[in-house]
């Protein structure tokens, strides 16, 4: 790892307090700091979009495969081939 991938930029946030005291119960249950318990979740929000918008372009490829008739590997080729 490069030391700028283990740099820190601190922050301040504001939260309601019912969900300060959440998300400080849950990272003292997970044995984590609170640094880093938010930060394991914010990275795990951006995987969760990464995926939705991988999933968004697997689909709109799909159909636009489905509307043209491509269904198998072969009926692809048989579509570059043309």
């Amino acid at each position: 790892m490069t030391a700028t991938a283990n740099a820190a930029k601190t922050i301040a946030i504001s939260l309601p307090v019912d969900l300060a005291d959440a998300v400080e119960r849950m990272a003292e249950r997970d044995g984590q700091t609170l640094d880093d318990f938010v930060a394991k979740a914010l990275r795990d929000a951006r995987k969760g979009d990464f995926d939705r918008q991988l999933a968004n372009i697997h689909e709109g490829w799909h159909l636009r495969m489905m509307r043209l008739g491509l269904f198998s590997e072969e009926d692809i080729f048989r579509y570059l081939e043309s």
